[in-house]
């Protein structure tokens, strides 16, 4: 029989942070496998609830915690399990660090195209779980369509495996894609398997400015039919190319394209020579080789960015991002698009009221929805997040994901408030 939950939460924060100013009964670091099942068991035995964690990079991201629990620290669980690198996939323990992976791939001149801020802390697990993403998601694709196999374990204490390690595993549930994006809530991812790629010969970044919206719409209209294939494009407002090209010599006083390519040095070199032609500019400005390592890991830390109270996520068409994203006072907000995925990211700039960035939140959630996306929040303060409903307009298929949670963790049990399902009640 489930015991029941203490009623209220611990005074003390000596059992470490679970984020939004909650503190955990206890927090537990399982050394293998067998203990994080043993310890899931005996806790949700005890009805208490099971926070996963890594690098806590994201500890405050999405809802409330809800009720009491235990945090479960999973960075011991580190190890290389599986690299053939001739097969271009590695299989490697969640609570390893993407910069630890990094280092080991690139031992065979492999990486992996997947990019978070903090990769020095930010674990496997939790970028999955988070579903973290880059510039690089425009050529490079999603976090999803890079991993293959995982296995995680169920508020049951149990070890649940899908997909494999060859790339073409289709066989019932797609766990893999399923467990990106659930904010642990499905259960505490442990093991995955991940597509790499070579290193590339070749890269260089485009930093383009432009005066007004309607020249910088005309080109991303033209980069819908151009010739080259960059694997990153991003639209700045005045301040974030500011904040992203300062200290590194790119003028950052007007709105700019951002444009990465990486591939051979022929290749690099002429896609380069042919946005300009096809734009039809003389003064971008082009970092190429080892100084672009510096400009990529600015364009990811920018959603890491703390530059005032709130900082959202929204997702339009791709047609819409420049006048979207242009159409906020630059000298409030700060914004990034990933202008061919059509992601808007907006960091607050100076003081707000709860009242004021409600009123801002909903105007600019009703343009998302009227043009079929959403918004979210990724960073407010815990006692704005109910009025400023972190996870958006809500959505029907949020009925479905409800099911399968209840179907995988009947006790509800794993990382509860966090997700959409927390605004459903």
């Amino acid at each position: 029989m489930t015991a029941t939950a203490p009623a209220t939460w611990p005074d003390s924060p000596a059992g470490g942070a679970l984020g939004d100013g909650r503190s955990a009964l206890a927090t537990c670091r399982p050394h293998d496998l067998d203990a994080l099942c043993q310890v899931v068991r005996d806790r949700v035995a005890l009805g208490h609830a099971i926070y996963p964690q890594g690098g806590c990079t994201a500890l405050d991201y999405g809802g409330i915690p809800r009720r009491p629990g235990v945090a479960v620290d999973t960075r011991s669980l580190s190890q290389l399990i599986d690299y053939p690198f001739a097969d271009m996939t590695i299989t490697v323990a969640a609570g390893m660090t993407l910069s630890a992976l990094r280092a080991i791939l690139a031992e065979h001149q492999q990486r992996v195209l997947v990019d978070a801020p903090f990769p020095d802390r930010a674990t496997l697990g939790g970028i999955y779980a988070t579903n973290t993403t880059g510039s690089r998601r425009y050529g490079a694709g999603r976090p999803r369509d890079q991993i293959i196999g995982v296995s995680f374990v169920t508020a049951e204490g149990a070890v649940v495996k899908g997909g494999g390690r060859v790339v073409k595993n289709v066989a019932g549930y797609d766990f893999p894609k399923l467990l990106t994006g659930s904010m642990g809530t499905l259960g505490i991812i442990t093991q995955m398997t991940l597509k790499v790629r070579p290193i590339p010969e070749a890269a260089a970044i485009a930093w383009i400015p432009f005066t007004s919206v309607q020249p910088l719409t005309d080109a991303l209209d033209q980069l819908n039919t151009s010739g080259t294939r960059p694997i990153a494009l991003d639209l700045l407002n005045p301040s974030a190319a500011g904040m992203i090209g300062q200290g590194l010599g790119l003028p950052g006083d007007r709105a700019v394209l951002v444009l990465g390519f990486e591939d051979t040095v022929e290749s690099v070199q002429w896609q380069i020579g042919r946005l300009t032609t096809e734009l039809g500019r003389t003064d971008l400005t082009v970092v190429e080789g080892e100084p672009t390592a510096p400009l990529w890991d600015a364009l990811t830390e920018f959603q890491a960015r703390s530059l005032g109270p709130i900082g959202f996520v929204a997702n339009v068409r791709p047609s819409s991002v420049a006048t979207f994203s242009l159409a906020l006072d630059p000298e409030k907000w700060s914004v990034q698009a990933h202008a061919g995925n059509g992601i808007v990211r907006g960091q607050a700039l100076g003081e707000r009221t709860l009242e004021e960035a409600a009123g801002e939140i909903d105007a600019l959630r009703r343009s998302a929805v009227r043009d079929g996306g959403n918004l979210i929040l990724a960073r407010c303060p815990t006692e704005w997040k109910e009025r400023l409903r972190v996870w958006g307009q809500p959505r029907p298929d949020w009925a479905i994901a409800e099911r399968v949670r209840a179907a995988l963790d009947p006790h509800g049990a794993m990382n509860p408030g966090r997700f959409v399902w927390g605004s459903l009640t």
